[in-house]
């Protein structure tokens, strides 16, 4: 009996530890700030971020060997984004550069602005021959395509209230991302808004309101479906705030629709892996979901990881997320996961099987005493 009791102590003790989500490491990175954004190039391993220095906002890249590398490109960077092959970022005063993903130098375009002052640019995506853009003259934010060196005219939302914040490039257009002033003030931001963006030959580009409800505002657009040839209802981006996760679909006869994902929460940062879990950060801790399930499952991370996890991405296959003063890098192997089922699964069989046992020669050892047999 004492060797049974000492089996499941061990046994449940095993459980415990193996519930840690394994495939985790920690490593400084050096950084004097919290990162912003963060683009990585597909080796996992060279990335371009936007870090707040204290006086603003600095560029910073990562080479392969781990060192984060200011970025030398005279000017006053406000925004990131681009794709595999080419990273895109604008700053104050109009300024605009390129460079090839993993290049440890800028090249600055010259955009050709309409007759004025060049608006500092808020938010953009695409690459070096066409994208998206947010720009700000004085108080008001306009949504631009670029093509080339030529930006088109903007197109601000008719609504007041509405400020727009940040823009992805998604399949067949672009999504933006604002807040709406006309929410409780009492309660700071707290305004969901998703418009629609339609890119227009002959002049500035169409904005159609998909989404405006209450809640914190969205933080994050995932762009999930690169192709041109949108089967119906397929799910083109994710998109994420401070109360829920939402999925855009889109097909050639609905146009754009927005759902709220069942069993989601509010999150911080977000990501998706080559699976399909969404990998986030929220008041609970970090935790993964499938498209589809009731609800999230939280994941216990090592002893010593930061709790307070922010900038989530996928750095080629790993999930990356980073602390909020930037200095502790958190990577995640995904594939991990896979192991450490199958090791529980089994584990699970080896405990019934030996509990059984175990149960059973007690038993028949009870019996046999009782009967004078031994």
């Amino acid at each position: 009996m004492g060797a049974l009791c000492i089996f499941i102590i061990l046994g449940a003790a095993w459980v415990n530890q193996a519930q840690v989500l394994p495939g985790v490491s920690v490593s400084e990175t050096g950084l004097s700030g919290p990162i912003v954004d963060v683009m990585w190039h597909e080796d996992g391993e060279r990335a371009l971020a936007l870090v707040e220095d204290g006086n603003g906002q600095t560029l910073m890249v990562r080479n392969q060997g781990g060192n984060w590398l200011e970025l030398d490109c005279n000017c006053n960077a406000t925004a990131i984004g681009g794709n595999s092959d080419i990273w895109v970022a604008g700053g104050d005063d109009g300024w605009f550069g390129v460079m090839n993903a993993g290049s440890s130098s800028i090249a600055t375009r010259s955009i050709n602005w309409s007759p004025g002052a060049a608006p500092d640019i808020i938010s953009l995506d695409g690459d070096e021959s066409a994208g998206w853009m947010i720009v700000e003259r004085a108080t008001v934010r306009t949504v631009h395509t670029w093509f080339d060196l030529n930006v088109s005219e903007g197109a601000s939302y008719p609504i007041s209230d509405i400020v727009l914040d940040g823009v992805k490039e998604v399949t067949g257009g672009a999504l933006i991302i604002g807040h709406d002033t006309a929410s409780n003030p009492s309660l700071g931001i707290s305004s969901e808004v998703l418009i629609d963006a339609e890119r227009n030959s002959s002049g500035a580009p169409k904005l159609t309101l998909l989404h405006r409800g209450a809640g914190a505002p969205f933080h994050t657009v995932i762009a999930l479906d690169d192709s041109s040839n949108c089967i119906p209802n397929c799910l083109i981006a994710i998109v994420a705030g401070g109360d829920a996760i939402y999925g855009v679909t889109s097909d050639t006869t609905a146009g754009r629709n927005v759902h709220r994902i069942a069993g989601s929460i509010g999150v911080n940062t977000i990501t998706i892996d080559d699976q399909s879990m969404l990998w986030f950060k929220s008041d609970n801790g970090l935790s993964t979901m499938m498209i589809g399930d009731s609800e999230p499952t939280i994941v216990k991370i090592p002893d010593g990881t930061p709790s307070d996890l922010s900038d989530a991405a996928m750095a080629g296959k790993n999930v990356v997320l980073y602390s909020e003063d930037g200095s502790s890098r958190v990577t995640i192997d995904p594939t991990a996961q896979n192991s450490l089922l199958r090791s529980l699964s089994l584990l699970g069989d080896l405990i019934l099987v030996l509990t059984f046992v175990g149960f059973a020669g007690f038993g028949g050892h009870a019996l046999l005493r009782k009967h004078d047999v031994l």
